[in-house]
């Protein structure tokens, strides 16, 4: 039953039903982030309007959307059509109405984290690149590129695939860069040097010199990407905690 998996304060990712054929093709797929306020009747759930970062993505009555919901019991997803929409105490909030059934799965995307953590990172030239990804290089190798042109950023969401952040400086698309950052874990600060490639880039809007970008991890270790993914709900317990109060 629906109520025995998802509880409300889970985590949700929203995206359009007939974008997750995509997935797969590696194509850019719009995600809202959102939660569950309530189980309303077995087939029916009460979760806040998604948003883009700061910004609301109110549903639409004739758009049939698919939920990734995030529970103890790990991922599910559903398709859902919304029924209902209005504000509650300030929030604004939709029901929606599930069309298809609950279904575990496994995905290649990983759940993004939102959070601000200083990173630096260096625009690499094809032979660099070639090197930091097809050759054993050491960690003093990674520190020499860093200090010749290190650019300071701000991570906007983190996940274990990747990053989503800001800078001053604009970056070529398909560009790839070594990436530094340090994240806690357990009692301790985990150290990432990473190369990544440029999916995306843009200039943010009235704010002068700023760009967003998105960058997908290339040659993450294993170890690194298990490190991250434990950093992330990590985080997320303790948010969810402090939700609680």
């Amino acid at each position: 039953m629906l109520s025995d998996i998802v509880k409300p304060g889970d985590k949700v990712e929203v995206t359009l039903a007939d974008s997750s054929e995509n997935i797969e093709k590696n194509e850019k797929i719009k995600t809202y982030f959102s939660k569950i306020y309530d189980i309303m009747e077995e087939d029916k759930l009460k979760i806040a309007m998604p948003v883009d970062g700061t910004k609301l993505f109110v549903l639409e009555f004739e758009q049939k959307y698919e939920l990734c919901i995030f529970t103890s019991y790990g991922m599910f997803k559903c398709g859902v059509k919304l029924v209902e929409r209005y504000k509650e105490e300030n929030l604004f909030v939709a029901v929606v109405e599930l069309y298809t059934a609950l279904q575990k799965f496994q995905r290649r995307r990983y759940y993004r984290l939102q959070c601000n953590i200083e990173l630096q990172y260096r625009i690499l030239t094809e032979k660099e690149t070639h090197l930091l990804l097809n050759e054993k290089i050491p960690a003093e190798y990674h520190y020499s590129l860093i200090s010749k042109g290190q650019i300071q950023g701000i991570t906007l969401d983190i996940s274990g695939g990747g990053i989503r952040f800001i800078s001053e400086v604009e970056n070529a698309k398909g560009s790839h860069m070594l990436i530094e950052f340090n994240v806690p874990i357990g009692n301790e600060m985990k150290y990432f040097s990473v190369v990544a490639v440029q999916v995306d880039s843009k200039k943010l809007p009235n704010r002068e010199h700023t760009y967003e970008h998105r960058v997908q991890f290339e040659n993450i270790t294993k170890k690194e990407r298990e490190d991250l993914i434990k950093f992330i709900f990590e985080e997320e317990r303790r948010f969810r905690k402090n939700e609680k109060g």
